[in-house]
């Protein structure tokens, strides 16, 4: 995968590894003046990627130190049961994206800005009555619409550290240098922020490796992919064999899920299908695919709790190339055929071609997506062998983990 490099300086700080013998010492049994308080800010508006790679990020600090809490504030429409423990979350009105990129109201009947101002004023409420140590934004460094910007100067008056959380890809480079200079993100990492995570290796196409910044930024730590272990218990209910075909949380999965549904009928596959549609999938849409797959060796659910469980133990897979699928597909060695979504943003587009480059995956272009080249995709991708190499660099979870908690002691040891 290519890298376009920035010229910006970039501070590395190093996660110390366990001393001899301290296995069974807590990381964190240092008495503090109270537990640590974390708060995290997803920003999404599309799926639902954001909050599960928080929540990820959330369990992992409270798996680190149980005697940590962490809160979410999230706009997403879909929110999780059985939240890890010392983790809860917090649901804002949702915000969406139109074919061109631009924010509106999802659900609500007002206007993009007043939902915005409803928004800020519900973060900000939220940020000053928890009274974090650390703040974790997601993607946006002032949220959307810029809605998070009071929010992060009052914290960071005050006690609490802020730190970035960048994905591994988030656009190409021209994108992501005009959203950079409209969106006022290097003046904002220089006054706001004290680091900068990026969740992916060295080698990613992030955000910082496709700007021109030339004053000195955060400490920037690449802490490898942050994504659910493979599962070693295998599904119960499901047969030992089966192709999977998963949309994230399908609000634009339907497409793909229709033209796979289609290309099983046009030619049934050797193995029982499991399509899981996902909970943001319009009902309409659902039983749609149902009707379409009556008679065919497909089953159609919404949703699952151990589907990270099932991409891990399934002969093949048919997904799109959201960050948490590839990186749980992937690092499972399960042999994957990409379709990514190509608008508004690049960034699927250029994740599953840079895997495919590496061989690591199959790609259909959804340009080309219809039954026949679907069907001729299955077919190639059912005699590939399973990834013993997969991702390098997946343990980004407990790596973030351990700079938060770090963070955190800053504050609280003063």
């Amino acid at each position: 995968m290519s890298v376009v490099a920035g010229d910006a300086p970039r501070t590395r700080i190093a996660i110390p590894a366990p001393a001899p013998g301290d296995d069974d010492v807590p990381a964190h049994a240092t008495p503090r003046r109270r537990r640590a308080r974390f708060l995290f800010f997803t920003n999404e508006c599309v799926g639902l990627g954001h909050l599960q790679r928080c929540l990820t990020l959330a369990a992992a600090v409270c798996a680190e130190d149980p005697s940590a809490t962490a809160l979410i504030v999230t706009g997403s429409q879909y929110v999780p049961h059985g939240l890890p423990a010392g983790v809860d979350i917090v649901k804002l009105p949702a915000m969406g994206r139109d074919g061109d990129g631009a924010y509106a109201a999802r659900s609500l009947g007002v206007d993009a800005g007043h939902l915005s101002r409803v928004r800020a004023s519900v973060a900000s409420a939220i940020a000053r009555e928890f009274d974090p140590d650390v703040v974790v934004v997601d993607k946006l460094p002032l949220g959307v619409s810029s809605e998070l910007e009071d929010t992060l100067r009052e914290v960071r008056a005050g006690h609490a550290r802020v730190v970035l959380g960048l994905r591994d890809i988030e656009d190409s480079p021209e994108v992501v240098r005009r959203r950079w200079d409209e969106g006022r993100h290097g003046e904002v990492l220089e006054t706001l922020y004290d680091q900068v995570l990026v969740y992916g290796p060295e080698s990613s196409l992030d955000m910082l490796d496709c700007v021109r910044w030339d004053r000195p930024l955060p400490p920037v730590e690449h802490v490898g992919f942050v994504g659910a272990a493979p599962a070693e218990q295998r599904p119960e209910d499901l047969p030992a064999d089966y192709v999977l075909a998963t949309f994230g949380g399908g609000v634009d999965g339907y497409p793909l899920a229709k033209a796979f549904v289609e290309a099983v009928r046009e030619r049934p596959l050797p193995v029982p299908a499991l399509l899981v549609a996902g909970p943001l999938m319009p009902a309409e849409d659902v039983e749609d695919l149902r009707a379409r797959a009556a008679g065919l060796d497909v089953t159609v659910q919404v949703s699952r709790d151990d589907l990270a469980a099932v991409a891990a133990h399934a002969r093949a897979a048919v997904a799109m190339a959201g960050y948490n699928t590839v990186s749980e597909l992937v690092r499972a060695g399960t042999p994957a055929l990409l379709v990514p979504r190509v608008r508004p943003s690049g960034e699927q587009l250029i994740r599953a071609e840079g895997l495919a480059a590496a061989g690591l995956v199959d790609m259909l272009h959804p340009d080309t997506l219809e039954a026949g080249a679907l069907r001729a995709a299955l077919d190639r991708l059912l005699v590939r062998p399973r990834s013993a190499a997969g991702l390098g660099d997946t343990d980004g979870a407990a790596r973030a983990g351990r700079i938060l908690l770090a963070q955190a002691d800053a504050v609280l040891d003063r």
